[in-house]
């Protein structure tokens, strides 16, 4: 039961997390932009598949 109690509650924090940043496209953009996904101009960054990889840096 220890583990599903532990589930439940990683559910409702991630719940929670998504309705505190989610309220508007703005806060939900400097979200984004605060955890590394998209750029300070809002581009996605390149390992999340945004902008050109150089071919050294693709997986083989």
């Amino acid at each position: 039961m220890v583990d599903e109690q532990r589930r439940m509650a990683i559910k409702k924090a991630i719940e929670a997390y998504t309705a505190k940043h989610t309220v508007s496209r703005k806060v939900a953009r400097e979200t984004l932009i605060a955890e590394g996904i998209y750029t300070q101009k809002g581009k996605l960054r390149a390992e999340f598949g945004g902008g050109k990889r150089r071919k050294a840096e693709t997986a083989a």
